[in-house]
């Protein structure tokens, strides 16, 4: 018998062998969710079965909605929740050979299946839809980040993105917030096109709070010296910010 798991209308062929499933760029599957840990599960696959293990995640692994400690035997239909990715475990029913092929690295979407659908309601107008369903890994993807603890810098740009989207569509001053903070532990000048997407949709913020935004800003003054003319030019644009904040 051979393995896939099913998520999102996708199959992930499972060779046998350990196949480990985490955010490190080392793991067979490597998701870009900051739930994950670096190395977050394990799968021991043999011809005719699958055996689940749970390599000390901080946030654990659940098998048909029951955490599971230590190693688990699966079966067939199994739903296994790791992060905010579901998958399922099923059969490979279209076998050409016997000769299995470890397969390479594979990716899921950054946010995963939350994100597909954060991105269904955001273009159905459905900022509070999409808000419910991100503010949990944004909330600890800010919070790993300020906390200093490992945390993949390519998550940035999506989760920016998410956030400002979110900000557009309710109004809410919490996820301009959100992209300061993450900025201000970066120490680093937004990028230009987030900056450009701050002046497009700040007047769209019902009462601006500019408290984490002048942290914000005074943490790049105490880095101004070491800028070069770009992130100088950055600098100034979201200084100009505060003027559109208080209109």
């Amino acid at each position: 018998m051979r393995f896939v798991l099913q998520s999102s209308g996708q199959e992930i062929h499972l060779p046998e062998g350990r196949f480990v499933i985490g955010r490190a760029e080392t793991c067979q599957l490597a998701l870009d969710d900051p739930l994950v840990s670096r190395n977050h599960a394990a799968l021991v696959v043999t011809q005719e079965t699958v055996t689940l293990e749970d390599l000390g995640s901080r946030n654990g692994v659940k098998v048909n909605g029951e955490r599971v400690e230590g190693r688990r035997l699966l079966a067939l239909g199994d739903a296994l929740a790791i992060g905010s990715r579901e998958f399922k475990l099923s059969k490979r029913t279209d076998l050409t050979g016997e000769t299995l092929v470890q397969v390479p690295t594979q990716r899921m979407p950054p946010f995963g299946l939350m994100g597909m659908l954060a991105d269904k309601a955001l273009a159905l107008g459905r900022g509070d839809e999409a808000e419910r369903l991100l503010s949990p890994q944004l909330d600890q993807f800010l919070g790993d980040l300020v906390a200093g603890r490992a945390s993949s810098l390519q998550m940035v740009a999506p989760a920016c993105h998410y956030a400002l989207e979110i900000a557009a569509t309710t109004g809410s001053p919490r996820w301009l917030d959100f992209v300061f903070r993450v900025h201000a532990a970066l120490k680093a000048p937004c990028p230009q096109d987030i900056v450009d997407r701050l002046y497009a949709i700040v007047r769209k913020v019902k009462q601006p709070n500019l408290t984490d935004y002048r942290v914000y800003l005074a943490t790049l003054h105490e880095r101004q010296t070491d800028f070069g003319p770009a992130e100088r030019f950055l600098l100034g644009r979201l200084e100009g910010l505060e003027s559109v904040m208080l209109r």
